[in-house]
């Protein structure tokens, strides 16, 4: 496998996963957000760099957890210090067992091949409870075994982004009867608690508000995060030390993000 782990001027880096790529998006994505300003300022990067971070990141998602990383993805100019790649595989084995585990092993062997000894890759799976909860056990061994950080949310991901904005516990979530249906009926209610609904491209530019508002509601059960419980603030933690500049020059309106 090619080493892609390098930033090229004029040459940007292509998804991982053209798939599930959006290949629609604009800026007016930002609009509703005043602290983004003339695109005029951006710029593409002037020379060859190589990031202090390479994370890889698995996903039975394609849409919000993708989303999360976008502004990483699509400026290296701002954030020169990491490097995502994401993958996602949201479909299923007969009788409901999730094939992003599989899936990434099999990837984790590709990076390894060409990895850097003094620049280590750093390899995360993201999973919901949801409908996997009887998979979690086996998923995490399975990763542990593989050197991949196995990251849960319960009961999605949409939790992570409801903390992003909200410190609250979600109060005010009538919680299905049908386990089966938390996951929905908490991505509808998420939706209506924030204005504007969830910001999954822009919930970068609050990690460290997310981190300590998943930190303070974060609870275990049988080593598993119990309902509106997520450990994605261990990635977050991971990410933050290489986002904080390129946040800041977004918020103080010094550049505009692609």
């Amino acid at each position: 496998m090619a080493d892609d782990r390098y930033y090229q001027k004029g040459n940007p880096e292509k998804e991982p996963l053209e798939a599930v790529a959006d290949k629609n998006v604009t800026s007016s994505a930002f609009n509703d957000v005043a602290l983004f300003v003339s695109n005029s300022a951006y710029t593409k990067p002037e020379a060859t760099l190589q990031p202090k971070a390479f994370l890889i990141v698995f996903s039975g998602g394609t849409e919000r957890e993708k989303n999360y990383f976008y502004l990483i993805k699509h400026n290296p100019s701002l954030y020169p210090d990491i490097k995502v790649d994401f993958f996602a595989e949201p479909n299923f084995e007969k009788g409901g067992k999730p094939l992003i585990t599989s899936f990434a092993i099999a990837k984790v062997k590709e990076y390894r091949e060409s990895a850097s000894v003094d620049n280590p890759d750093s390899f995360w799976l993201l999973t919901d409870v949801d409908h996997f909860e009887q998979f979690l056990a086996e998923m995490r061994a399975e990763c542990d075994e593989n050197g991949i950080q196995l990251i849960i949310s319960n009961s999605c991901f949409e939790v992570w982004l409801y903390y992003a904005e909200k410190a609250d516990k979600c109060i005010g979530f009538d919680i299905p009867d049908d386990k089966n249906k938390i996951s929905s009926a908490f991505k509808s209610w998420a939706n209506t608690q924030i204005k504007g609904g969830l910001k999954p491209r822009k919930a970068i530019l609050m990690i460290e508000q997310n981190i300590a508002n998943a930190r303070a509601n974060y609870y275990e059960e049988n080593g598993l995060p119990t309902l509106f419980s997520t450990q994605m603030f261990h990635l977050a933690e991971e990410m933050l030390p290489y986002v904080k500049e390129g946040n800041q020059k977004i918020v103080d309106g010094k550049i505009f993000p692609r």
